[in-house]
């Protein structure tokens, strides 16, 4: 219950930098996206039920408070989960540098769904040159928070394990 606890205050913190804090920063209006982040934590360490359907949240919850089309986001994080944690059952992906580039590429492939979602059911006038400015921009903000992000929620992890031991 406490790890369930964890995700939601992380995921409802993120949602409220996403939508208030980065639009304050001269970033050229590119907005990494935090809950990727957990995403990718997500497919590396919960290699769960529980953390496929906790991917599905995180972009129902990014749906929800973007106003975008409903299911976007939830069917790119969910892909996103199932490409990380195949990956990480692959290859090693434990060092710093590895999962950097990971979220990195994540990313990457997560503004490619979405867009090509968008694509095929939407009208995509004038958004291939908005990805293709905010894309690169977005991915490397993403990818340098990526340390932080995932060292807290090793912390954290750890801590609600020691006090489910106690």
């Amino acid at each position: 219950m406490r790890t369930f606890t964890l995700y939601l205050a992380l995921t409802v913190a993120a949602l409220l930098v996403q939508s208030t804090v980065w639009h304050w920063l001269p970033l050229g209006g590119a907005i990494p996206d935090l809950l990727l982040i957990v995403c990718v934590y997500l497919g590396l360490h919960q290699h769960t039920v529980g953390g496929a359907v906790g991917a599905f949240f995180l972009g129902y919850a990014q749906d929800s408070f973007s106003g975008s089309t409903v299911g976007l986001n939830a069917f790119a994080m969910s892909l996103i989960f199932t490409v990380v944690y195949l990956t990480s059952r692959r290859l090693w992906v434990d060092n710093a540098i590895s999962k950097i580039v990971l979220v990195f590429i994540a990313s990457v492939m997560k503004t490619a769904v979405v867009v090509a979602l968008v694509a095929v059911f939407l009208s995509t006038d004038g958004l291939w040159t908005t990805v293709s400015r905010h894309l690169p921009i977005e991915a490397t903000i993403a990818a340098a928070l990526s340390p932080a992000v995932f060292t807290l929620l090793a912390r954290t992890r750890r801590v609600t394990a020691e006090e489910d031991d106690a």
